[in-house]
């Protein structure tokens, strides 16, 4: 190809990436301007630690302090609109889509990359997201940096003070380090890859440090328990969440109206004391009930892993909910085996290995440890959208490898990809048996 075809096409690469980009954006600002709900539940607590921050008050021992302070400094630009907050996520969630781009460029390709923009920018989720004041938008920005900045063998430094920040952000995403640690001695093994997750690992310490040396001033207790409240001091409550005896793998807090829980509403309680008795009571029940652990972990893949999107839990008179809540099960329906037949084709890449650690961690995690929801997919969003744009690029030369029944050495992971698929579709089929009026009642 001459000069000039070189040039061109890489003018109509630009054009149909930044065409791309516009309409993604474009999509989640007129969501945003079609918005009308303020702020309620967990988005009037970030709106409370904004206001503490912008009027010089004591900022709660709560959430973490990154997302109300961008808040804040919205708000001392353009002054006091909840729109404005909100556009400012519909920013992030476009940028989100260019990180999505370039990630998947790097490690698989232009043809990838594209359809990779195209489904992000599209994404129901993604879309939605962009109007409810949650920290969620910002932070998987945050996240996805990192993990590009990874991907091009960026400089250990930088991406720990990046993945402090994201952590500063939401304190939940520190659950990711063991996948960004794993990642980095897989991808560095033969070259020195103790020395930059230790830089990654202590740059990311020395940023959180100050926030949690805040924390724990004047706190007199254990090590061990001031340990429960560096980040965020309430997430010891999600793990009790979801080992009680009222459990139902989701973050549905049933405890609440039993005598069980009486400490939970006791003001006399620290949140380190409080930390104590969640976890004192959530390791007791699980040692206590094997049985009943293992089939709250069933449960909780069953709503972790589902088609359906948060937003059903959203009683809220949001535009378009029951449309989006439509396209969205169509989206994951396609979305999701695509995503597995990637992943289980992505094993051998350095940087694709990364994408697959994310996503486990995250599932393994939160369907373990913690209670689950389809709000807590959000972190690996960009990491499945990614290895499903892998697998819609794989299927037509896989599809004419069985016609020709020339499947050979990839026939296990094929038959992987086809397990777990038909799994997650019997999931569907039994979360409509059980719950269909459960989400109906939420709209309507």
């Amino acid at each position: 190809m001459t000069t000039t075809g070189l040039n061109e096409d890489k003018r109509t690469s630009n054009m149909a990436l930044w065409g791309i980009l516009i309409f993604g954006f474009a999509l989640r600002a007129a969501y945003v301007l079609s918005v009308r709900v303020l702020p309620w539940s967990d988005m009037a607590l970030w709106d409370e630690y904004r206001l503490s921050i912008l009027h010089g008050l004591p900022y709660p021992v709560g959430w973490t302090p990154l997302y109300p302070a961008l808040l804040a400094l919205l708000t001392k630009l353009f002054g006091e609109s909840y729109l404005i907050f909100n556009m400012a996520n519909a920013f992030f969630s476009a940028l989100t889509c260019l990180y999505i781009y370039l990630c998947a460029k790097e490690v698989f390709g232009r043809k990838t990359a594209y359809i990779s923009l195209l489904i992000s920018a599209v994404y129901i989720d993604m879309i939605w997201y962009c109007g409810v004041m949650l920290a969620e938008t910002f932070t998987i920005f945050l996240l996805t940096v990192l993990v590009y900045n990874i991907i091009k063998n960026g400089s250990p430094i930088v991406s720990g003070i990046i993945f402090g920040l994201t952590c500063l952000t939401k304190g939940s995403f520190l659950i990711c380090l063991p996948a960004l640690l794993f990642w980095i001695h897989y991808k560095y093994k033969t070259e020195g890859w103790f020395k930059k997750a230790a830089l990654f690992s202590v740059f990311a310490f020395l940023v959180i440090l100050p926030w949690s040396i805040r924390n724990v001033t004047g706190i007199k207790t254990t090590l061990f328990l001031k340990t429960t409240i560096l980040i965020e001091p309430t997430w010891a409550e999600t793990i009790f969440a979801g080992h009680n005896p009222y459990a139902t793998g989701g973050p549905d807090f049933y405890f609440l109206k039993h005598e069980y829980s009486k400490f939970y509403t006791d003001p006399s309680l620290s949140p380190v004391e409080r930390n104590r008795i969640f976890l004192k009571k959530a390791l007791e029940f699980a040692l206590a009930n094997p049985l009943r652990e293992f089939q709250l972990t069933l449960l909780k893949i069953s709503k972790h892993l589902t088609f359906a999107t948060s937003f059903v839990l959203y009683r809220a008179d949001y535009p378009a909910r029951k449309v989006m809540y439509v396209l969205s099960l169509l989206e994951n329906m396609v979305i999701f085996p695509l995503c597995i037949l990637g992943f289980v084709f992505s094993f051998r890449d350095k940087n694709a290995i990364g994408f697959a650690a994310i996503i486990t961690v995250f599932i393994g995690l939160f369907v373990t440890l913690f209670c689950a929801e389809v709000r807590k997919r959000m972190p690996f969003v960009p990491y499945m959208l990614i290895l499903a744009s892998y697998g819609a690029t794989l299927l037509p030369g896989i599809i004419a490898g069985i016609k020709k029944r020339e499947t050979g050495e990839m026939r296990g992971r094929l038959m992987i990809a086809a397990v777990l698929s038909s799994l997650l579709f019997l999931n569907f089929f039994y979360q409509v048996a059980t719950r269909y009026r459960y989400v109906l009642q939420r709209f309507y």
